[in-house]
């Protein structure tokens, strides 16, 4: 709509769809009534004729008065208003058929859906009414031009409103076999033929039939000069081990084999034994292009005498044979004198392939790519970074290279002349890059380690690296890959990759330098910068170059790199061009061109926009203003079929899958490549620059872009999670982004990338959708802070969550990991009134299975440190029990670390030991390495109590060097705090002392309160052996006050107390309090702790009948399943206590310091040193 030449801003669909229903009704008028009842199908009479008032005001607002008439019910047009619709019936009325195919641009209300029933039928009904008439018109406007140079465009536009029009299709084939492409006519007429059969059941008319039989016995004459005739530079280079086969059958007439063969064994192909009449070649470790050109001229050559198919030839012999018969029946669809290539091989070459096509023909000029220019205005920055890299090649040290400048200024053109000079000089290349549209399915790293396929693997590294090497190389790493990957936090996952990583490529740019390329850095997600920089840091003692290109703004690398970077730094930015320079560039783009003075001042110095303007011969008049201004003019020239299709294509990103586009948007024709538009790619289609793919991406009308986002997500739905919530998250329906949100970020949390989850969590959070949605994105970013030790962080997304959630079994879910933290922050209550909570739903709603088995889980956990060992063992049993119905391997190895917990709990510490090993078993074999870590150190320290000895310990330092290498903070913590406890026993002060304040300082940073206590105890033991009783008692004291009702360590703080109490009565008071804290239910390390200490006691201050009841104690802890620790423990005080040899004293000191127990043995040879330990 547009008013005095100016656009009316209109852009809301409901007004937009009364205006057009008036302008189809034209002179006559249409009641209040009808309109609101077509336009508000769901809204009541009153409700529907006040939405009426406000669009209609809506119109008179954006465009003034005038646009529509009313009298009393009854709505016309405005009869000063004229419509395209107008124009074009007044054009079919007068018999102006070229008039009324200019006008016909497109469907009526293109751009909007109409989902109303009634409203969508009359629509439909306009659109089809018209697009007859449109064909009608374009179809004698078809036979006025004959063979004019505008007739194919008009077949074009004929063909996109009527596919089967088979006058179309003739006119085609004429203007086909004119330029001799006799491969096109047969391809045209062969799917025609096929969609006729298949839509209507049909042959071709005897008029189309006819005119193929003479195009193909009369086709045009080849060109001259077949030296000339090439594809065009976009087909792969060759790689080791490729091989093509190019097959030769005899068709008609005579032709010169001898020559034949010379010409092909000249180009280094090998002949092969075939049957009588045809001709093989095998070319192997050559580029598609030269073989493809080899073929055009040895056709050319051979005139009609022969026909060629050309195809890949498999390794294998079997295989090979395949191959064979394969390029015979490919060669045989092929006219004389033509190649035939397979349709794997056609996208190679810039051709395209229609669904269910067996052959393509070989066109030389299918994909004309712009010829590579020379550089030019930017001689200074290459002199000046050719200058960085040989001083950084010869000092033997790392650079950094950051090219900067705005969209289009020349980047891409400087960084490939810089790789060619660098190639030139021996260095070896890697590439990747960041694409506006998505975050990408690999990691950055991942992507720069496929550009180095044959670099070695790394010698003499950890577990962990030799995983992460893996993960970089491998598509799909193995279950012990994905184990000690799943194991990294965060943080340690980052620092291990960017350290593989940086091995990795020092070792490439041995002896000979390496330049690695990352392109289009201002794209970079979330985290990706942190990276780029801790590699940059990494290589400055690498004979690497880093080339990082990017466009200016408030993201950009250049200052972080400034203050980072050590050395080894050059910044570029490109300027626009001087005019002497874009003179120049006129000169090798259209040297033809004589006056490009008004190009030259439009572009200002941008190269792009006036390469683009000189290849649109866009050199005077009302030039463009910028590159999207010029290609979106470029865009609206091209016929609708071809324009609708590269708008479809747009909505796929910057490059995309052709086997996608087809199957998203099937009504349109194939995509294939349009000089600087749309070109080939190894994998599919891309836009040659992302400039000229938002150009058209932003042309798209706002409805019509999100409701293509819409049927591309539906298509990646459940199968490409990333590209579901990629165009799910661009469309109207709030639900499906919701849900493609959350698959996204759980699988991004699965491939441990926590940063690129965090984008699909905010943008899925940000859409008020599904309630089931929006409590799963919180549970997964819970999940992600609960990783990270950020306990308060995750309690608050677990309740958001739950107040979200609608699903009985979310609701559960969410209580039961709200009283995890709760645990794990040691507020115990509340964690148990979540649990309460959860299990009145799960009780009401009747659930089971795997949100049962996490309340049981739960509540073992919370019966353990309540030292309640039956509840515990009856809890965790239960989740075993469920999660072994299910199947769930997560579940089952939290099962038997539940039960080892509750076995532990008891004393039964061998038991304990069996099923810590059965937990990690499992999760070793299901790749769960976070679970793995959580039970490593509570099978060190079962072992330690059952039998003590090396392996408890080589068991202990294990877990906690495992922690350390995966940065899991809180196991690190925990696997420190039970090797310090064991440390103790063994006399180790020196080990201990270095545990605690590894422990302190970790406990600091993550806010972990629970484990405080033991520490405090520890550090008491410690000063003890020291001699400093005093401020040992002074770590002790403020324990004392609730240790009696402390399951978990009550008992070993009393017994500590006990031991460094000053006199008797002291000292039995504490015992007194021990006992009662023990009879209540305790631990049974702090059972074991307690008895220890009050037993140390008794061999101090020799009091026989102590120690006897202490013996006596122990062995009733350990009766119902044998404990290696309390038998050594019993016979040390034994021995000390009672009449023993020196001999036996020294044997059984041999002993016990064999089983780690260097406390002991000390007690045994030096009874009468208190307290001290050397």
């Amino acid at each position: 709509m547009t008013r005095d030449g100016a656009k009316v801003p209109l852009s809301a669909r409901k007004p937009r769809l009364l205006a057009g229903l008036l302008a189809v009704a034209r002179h006559r008028t249409m009641t209040r009534q009808r309109l609101a009842a077509l336009l508000w199908e769901d809204s009541d009479a009153d409700q529907a004729r006040g939405s009426l008032r406000q669009a209609l005001a809506q119109i008179r607002r954006a465009g003034g008065g005038g646009w529509v008439e009313a009298e009393g019910e009854e709505l016309r047009l405005g009869v000063d208003v004229s419509t395209d619709l107008d124009a074009f019936q007044a054009a079919l009325a007068r018999n102006d058929p070229a008039e009324a195919a200019r006008l016909y641009r497109g469907s009526f209300l293109e751009g909007i859906d109409a989902n109303a029933s009634d409203l969508g039928q009359a629509i439909a009904e306009h659109r089809a009414r018209f697009a007859t008439l449109a064909t009608e018109a374009l179809s004698r406007e078809l036979d006025r031009l004959g063979d004019s140079a505008e007739a194919a465009a008009l077949a074009h536009r004929l063909l996109g409103l009527d596919p089967l029009n088979e006058a179309a299709h003739r006119r085609l084939m004429q203007l086909d076999a004119a330029r001799g492409m006799r491969g096109a006519v047969r391809t045209r007429y062969e799917t025609l033929e096929a969609a006729l059969r298949r839509d209507l059941g049909a042959e071709p008319a005897a008029e189309t039939r006819a005119l193929y039989d003479r195009l193909r016995r009369g086709a045009g004459a080849a060109p001259k000069e077949p030296e000339a005739k090439t594809m065009p530079d976009t087909a792969d280079a060759a790689t080791p081990g490729t091989a093509f086969l190019l097959i030769c059958m005899e068709a008609e007439g005579m032709v010169d084999l001898a020559w034949l063969r010379d010409r092909a064994s000249a180009e280094g192909a090998t002949e092969l034994e075939t049957g009588p009449g045809e001709v093989a070649f095998l070319f192997t470790d050559r580029a598609l292009r030269d073989v493809s050109n080899t073929a055009l001229q040895l056709a050319e050559a051979a005139g009609e005498a022969l026909s060629f198919g050309l195809t890949a030839q498999d390794v294998d012999a079997q295989a090979a044979s395949r191959s064979l018969v394969r390029a015979r029946r490919i060669a045989a669809m092929a006219a004389p004198g033509e190649v035939f290539v397979a349709p794997d091989l056609a996208p190679r070459l810039g051709l395209a392939v229609e669904a269910g096509q067996r052959a393509v023909a070989l066109q030389p000029d299918a994909m004309r790519k712009r010829p590579d220019l020379p550089l030019i205005g930017r001689d200074t920055e290459l002199a000046q970074v050719k200058a960085a890299i040989a001083t950084a090649q010869a000092a033997g040290t790392g650079l950094t290279i950051h090219l900067a400048g705005e969209a289009g200024i020349g980047k891409s053109r400087l960084t490939t002349e810089i790789a060619r000079s660098v190639r030139q000089s021996g260095m070896s290349i890697a590439t990747a890059g960041f694409d506006a549209f998505s975050s990408g399915t690999r990691h950055l790293a991942q992507r720069i380690m496929a550009g180095l396929p044959n670099l070695p693997g790394p010698v003499d590294v950890s577990s962990i690296d030799r995983a992460v090497w893996s993960w970089l190389r491998d598509a799909e790493p193995g279950k012990d890959v994905e184990l000690r990957m799943s194991a990294l936090s965060p943080e340690a996952q980052q620092a291990r990759i960017v350290e593989v990583l940086a091995a990795a490529l020092t070792r490439a740019a041995q002896p000979s330098g390496l330049l690695v390329v990352i392109e289009d850095c201002h794209w970079r997600p979330m985290g990706a910068g942190d990276f780029i920089l801790d590699l940059v840091r990494q290589l400055q003692d690498s004979r690497t170059v880093l080339l990082l290109t990017e466009r200016p703004g408030p993201r950009s690398l250049d200052r972080r790199l400034a203050v980072r970077a050590r050395s080894g730094l050059v910044r570029v930015t490109l300027p626009p061009l001087p005019e002497a320079m874009a003179r120049d560039l006129v000169r090798a783009v259209a040297p033809d061109i004589a006056t490009p003075e008004a190009a030259i001042e439009r572009a200002a110095g941008h190269p792009l926009f006036l390469i683009r303007l000189l290849e649109a011969q866009w050199i005077d008049g009302a030039l463009p203003t910028s590159v999207a201004e010029l290609v979106q003019e470029q865009v609206e020239r091209l016929p609708e079929v071809e324009r609708n299709g590269l708008r479809q294509a747009a909505i796929l990103g910057v490059s995309f899958d052709r086997a996608d586009a087809a199957a998203i948007f099937p009504d349109t024709a194939s995509l294939r490549s349009s000089g600087d538009l749309l070109h080939e790619t190894e994998t599919g289609l891309a836009f040659g620059h992302d400039l000229i793919h938002l150009a058209i991406y932003e042309a798209i009308p706002e409805e019509t872009r999100q409701d293509w986002h819409a049927r591309a997500a539906a298509h990646f739905r459940g199968v490409a999670p990333f590209s579901w919530a990629d165009h799910a998250l661009r469309a109207t329906d709030d639900v499906d982004a919701g849900r493609a949100a959350v698959a996204a970020a759980n699988a991004m949390v699965a491939a441990r990338r926590f940063s690129a989850a965090f984008p699909y969590i905010e943008a899925g959070l940000a859409r008020d959708g599904d309630p089931e949605a929006q409590a799963e994105l919180h549970s997964c970013r819970a999940s992600i802070r609960r990783t990270r030790g950020d306990m308060a962080g995750a309690l608050e997304d677990y309740r958001t969550a739950h107040a979200f959630a609608t699903r009985a079994e979310t609701r559960v879910a969410m209580l039961t990991r709200q009283a995890l933290v709760l645990h794990r922050l040691g507020l115990g209550d509340e964690a148990d009134r979540a649990l309460d909570a959860a299990e009145d739903i799960a009780d009401a709603a009747g659930l089971s299975g795997p949100v049962r088995a996490e309340i049981h889980e739960q509540r073992g956990n919370r019966a353990f440190v309540r030292g309640d060992h039956a509840a515990c063992r009856a809890h965790h049993a239960a989740a075993l029990d469920l999660a072994e119905a299910a199947g769930d391997p997560r579940g089952i190895a939290r099962g038997h670390g539940g039960l080892g917990d509750a076995t532990y709990a008891a004393g039964l510490f061998t038991t304990a030991y069996d099923h810590f090993t059965k937990a990690i078993e499992t999760a070793e074999k299901a790749g769960l390495g976070l679970v793995r870590e959580e039970y490593m150190f509570m099978r060190a320290f079962s072992l330690f109590f059952a039998d003590p000895g090396p392996k408890a310990f080589l068991l202990a330092d294990v877990a906690v060097d495992s922690a350390v290498q995966c940065g899991a903070a809180r196991t690190e913590l925990i696997a420190r705090e039970i090797r310090a406890e064991m440390r103790t026993a063994n006399g180790d002060l020196k080990g201990l002392e270095e545990d605690l304040v590894a422990i302190s300082q970790l406990a600091t940073a993550k806010g972990e309160t629970r484990f405080m206590k033991d520490v405090q105890t520890c550090y008491a033991w410690l000063h003890m052996r020291r001699g400093e009783l005093d401020v040992a008692r002074n770590y002790i004291e403020p324990l004392l006050d609730d240790a009696c009702s402390d399951a978990y360590i009550g008992g070993k703080i009393l017994g500590l107390a006990a031991l460094l109490a000053q006199d008797r009565a002291a000292r039995d008071g504490w015992i007194a309090k021990g006992r009662e804290c023990l009879a209540r239910g305790s631990l049974a390390h702090s059972v074991f702790w307690y008895h220890a200490s009050v037993l140390e006691r008794a061999v101090m201050d020799r009091d026989h009948a102590l120690a006897e009841e202490e013996i006596a104690a122990m062995k009733a802890f350990a009766a119902q399943e044998p404990i290696g620790i309390v038998s050594l423990y019993i016979r040390t005080a034994e021995l000390v206590l009672w009449p023993s040899s020196d001999q036996d004293r020294r044997s059984h000191a041999e002993v016990v310091r064999a089983a780690g127990l260097e406390d002991c043995a000390l007690i045994l040879l030096r009874p009468d040193q208190s307290y001290v330990r050397p």
